[in-house]
This record gives C-alpha cells, structure tokens and sequence, in this order.
C-alpha cells in the first residue's frame, strides 16, 4: 500500500465518520449533541478555542496542500 493510498484510507474513514455523527445527531433521540452545539461549548473556554483555531488551521492547511 502506497502512502497516497493510505491518506485516501484515512480521509474516507474520516468522512465516514462525519456522516455517521451527522446521522446521529439528525435522529429523533439526541444520542449526539449537533456540531452547532460542540462549537459553542467549545469557543467558551479559552484553552478550547485556541485548540479549535489550531484544528481549522490544521485542516486548511491540509486541504490547501493537497
């Protein structure tokens, strides 16, 4: 398996991933909080918000990069 192949693996999953919490949120039991609501929880802590911008600047650089 070449490291191309591997990345491709790993950015499935991941998309997989969201899909299923994406579900998950849309049921009728709230089983996982919405994304909207994990944001909000997490911009309301200082530590929580400067690992949020480091995770956007992570994955944009990432995207961008590719």
């Amino acid at each position: 398996m070449s490291a191309s192949n591997l990345s491709y693996a790993v950015w499935a999953l991941g998309g997989l991933a969201l899909l299923v919490l994406w579900g998950l949120t849309r049921s009728r039991r709230m089983v996982a909080a919405r994304p909207a609501q994990v944001v909000a929880r997490m911009t309301t802590q200082p530590v929580l918000r400067v690992l949020l911008v480091l995770g956007f600047m992570f994955l944009g650089w990432h995207v961008f990069a590719r």
